[in-house]
């Protein structure tokens, strides 16, 4: 039974003693979902037997077998294991607790089982058989006839089987049967256990905010490691749990509280290999932008992660080099209610690929907002402070960058690409005009002396057009990209029955934000450029600087995870830099745009084809299928063994079925010339 072997293997833990604990879905809190369905295995196995009566134990085996009556139409009894004061008429049977180490007695009011009945009984465990005797003794006193017993889960190496073959019991069903309870780990007959892959757990890790496993750890910090792992830093990722003992990860799993089955945190552990990159040899991230010197190159985006001082303050305190403050405007500002919209993965909660948002600018007044600047320039003078600004009227920027440079920020950013405003003449309006971002950057530029950044919004056909127009008026760096204009269509992010265009971001964007920064970057000006647009990793990060970015903006990121996620983002490129042996993060810069050509200039003459793991592949036959609806039909499935084939005289190399395996069973050969 599939589902109760996958339960077995995900919730059951190893005890001392040979005892399998199951407590958290057969006999302390139960599945009625999973009990239904064992119901409704036991009434499929035990179908031609005919029972007229459902027998069980108290307690654990009371579920299934109410369950399993319901389903047949029959009555349900249970043994007790105490004599109650109210029965003077029963039969009674001695037997011995295998998990509890005693005696005890089985009683049944001799009422409730006679000479005319057929009995199935059923219970949550066979072990030793020592129950099952004694019911089978109960059974004899009474003269009924017992047609079989099903049991749960079956501990085969404790033989209970065979004493109940020997006394008498023909039929025996076990849904899941373990062969050996030994170094902790749970192997069912028949089944091949599936190696960990903790990049699949730590991706259902739901991130707590103050861990419950790494309170129950003690002596390490779990949690930590799977935000690590989570975040593309596997390797590092040893550091929090390398003193922890298989009882104190024990403890963390019992502890964890996700809403399905807790994270296999002790086999996580088990399967991280130590890191080959001392940390000692790692660089530091320093790099300068736009003549300002920022300790690394991440900076919040100016967004709902940065709307006041505290906010800032604990992001400064966290790790962030600066921050691109929420845009300030000389307009009033009201919000709608929700502001936000997600788009899930196959449906589920708290972790999305796509977010929309309606949110415009800063509703502080504009004094207040400058105030929040003046301060945190004061309190964190190492910290990168840059005003993001909004005008209707030249004045108004003018006047707004003005009040920046007196505030002390480093810089100013000018949001020509917000695309839900709803005054007129801002926004991305002025984006996609060559002519308004030309006259807007140059009065800028003429009011003060700090940097000033335009920042590019991604709703137009040629984003080099306004960027141009920008750096002839004078402007220092270019930052890009702001949200793109979308559409969802969740009922509940409606807006009193209404709905309007509004921003994209989130991970699902950055492959669009990395083709309008390859050509920024390909401008022949050369601009110095600030990355914005799907960023969550160190490796997303540092994608964006290899096309040129000096520095990276996130936003959605931290509104999903919190500003925590600068210690990943720090570690990952730190360490990938110690490995590459690159002291400096200029150095990477850039470093990949000689790679980008125009498609006509790409090698055409030969082919890499895909290799297929036999080990890792489950023969779910998911290639087979979009090979064959959706590529060259190069792949046959042989439905007998479940294993695909390639078809090389059909294979183009196209690579989707790679793409789509879910288990990562498909790699890549070396690169040959086509035949």
């Amino acid at each position: 039974m599939k589902s109760l072997i996958n339960r077995i293997l995900q919730d059951g833990h190893c005890l001392d003693g040979g005892i399998l604990k199951v407590d958290r879905f057969i006999n302390h809190q139960m599945d009625p979902y999973l009990m239904k369905q064992v119901a409704v295995e036991f009434m499929n196995r035990f179908a031609n037997e005919r029972p007229t009566k459902i027998l069980t134990v108290e307690a654990s085996g009371i579920a299934p077998a109410v369950m399993l009556g319901y389903l047949m139409e029959l009555p349900v009894v249970f043994a007790k294991k105490k004599q109650p004061s109210t029965m003077n008429n029963f039969y009674v049977s001695k037997v011995r607790s295998f998990t509890k180490q005693r005696d005890y007695t089985l009683i049944i009011s001799k009422e409730y089982l006679s000479s005319d009945d057929r009995v199935l009984f059923v219970d949550d465990f066979l072990a030793f058989g020592n129950t099952g005797v004694g019911v089978v003794d109960l059974c004899k006193q009474a003269g009924a006839t017992l047609i079989g017993m099903g049991f749960i889960i079956e501990k085969e190496f404790q033989e209970g089987r065979k004493v109940l073959a020997e006394a008498g019991v023909k039929h025996i069903e076990s849904l899941a049967i373990i062969e050996a309870l030994e170094n902790n780990q749970i192997k069912l007959k028949g089944v091949k256990l599936r190696k960990v892959n903790i990049y699949e757990e730590a991706n259902r890790c739901l991130l707590c905010q103050d861990a419950p496993c790494t309170k129950a750890c003690k002596t390490g910090d779990p949690a930590r490691a799977l935000r690590a792992i989570r975040f593309d830093n596997h390797k590092p990722a040893l550091r929090w749990v390398k003193d922890c003992s298989d009882a104190d990860l024990e403890r963390a799993e019992q502890a964890c509280i996700h809403y399905n089955w807790p994270i296999r945190i002790k086999e996580v552990v088990h399967s991280i290999h130590k890191d080959d990159v001392d940390d000692s040899c790692y660089p530091d991230l320093g790099i300068i932008f736009c003549g300002i010197k920022c300790e690394n190159p991440f900076f919040l985006a100016s967004s709902a992660v940065c709307i006041n001082y505290e906010m800032v303050a604990n992001a400064f305190k966290a790790g962030w080099a600066g921050v691109f403050y929420k845009t300030i405007c000389m307009q009033e500002i009201k919000e709608v209610s929700p502001l936000f919209d997600a788009m899930h993965n196959n449906a589920t909660h708290g972790d999305f690929y796509g977010f929309r948002n309606m949110e415009q600018l800063s509703e502080n007044p504009v004094e207040e907002d400058f105030d929040i600047l003046r301060r945190l320039k004061k309190d964190y003078p190492t910290k990168v402070v840059i005003a993001s600004i909004m005008g209707q009227t030249e004045e108004e920027w003018m006047k707004l960058a003005k009040m920046a440079e007196e505030a002390g920020c480093d810089a100013v950013e000018l949001n020509f690409s917000c695309p839900q405003m709803k005054h007129k003449g801002m926004g991305s309006d002025v984006g996609q005009s060559q002519e308004l971002v030309n006259s807007y950057t140059a009065c800028v530029k003429s009011s003060v002396k700090i940097p000033v950044i335009p920042k590019m919004t991604p709703n137009i056909t040629h984003i080099t057009e306004p960027a141009e127009a920008c750096l002839q008026a004078g402007a220092d760096a270019i930052s890009a990209i702001n949200t793109i204009k979308s559409v969802t269509m969740a009922s509940d992010a409606e807006v009193t029955g209404r709905r309007t265009i509004s921003g994209y971001s989130g991970r699902a964007v950055r492959p669009i934000a990395l083709r309008h920064i390859l050509e920024l970057a390909q401008m022949p000006q050369k601009p110095v450029l600030s990355g914005i647009g799907g960023i969550e990793t160190w490796r997303d990060a540092l994608e964006f600087i290899q096309l040129g970015c000096s520095n990276v903006q996130v936003c959605t990121a931290v509104m999903q995870y919190g500003y925590r996620i600068i210690d990943d983002l720090i570690l990952g490129l730190q360490r990938f830099m110690a490995k590459r042996g690159v002291n400096e993060l200029q150095q990477l810069v850039g470093e990949h745009l000689p790679k980008f050509l125009n498609p006509d200039h790409l090698d055409r003459d030969t082919i890499i084809y895909p290799k297929f793991d036999k080990e890792m592949c489950v023969g779910c036959g998911r290639c087979e299928v979009s090979c064959s609806d959706g590529g060259h039909q190069a792949i046959v499935f042989d439905s007998e063994t479940r294993r695909p084939r390639l078809v090389g005289t059909k294979c183009v190399g196209c690579h989707l079925c790679r793409l789509i395996c879910p288990t990562g069973a498909i790699s890549v050969t070396k690169r040959i010339t086509k035949k």
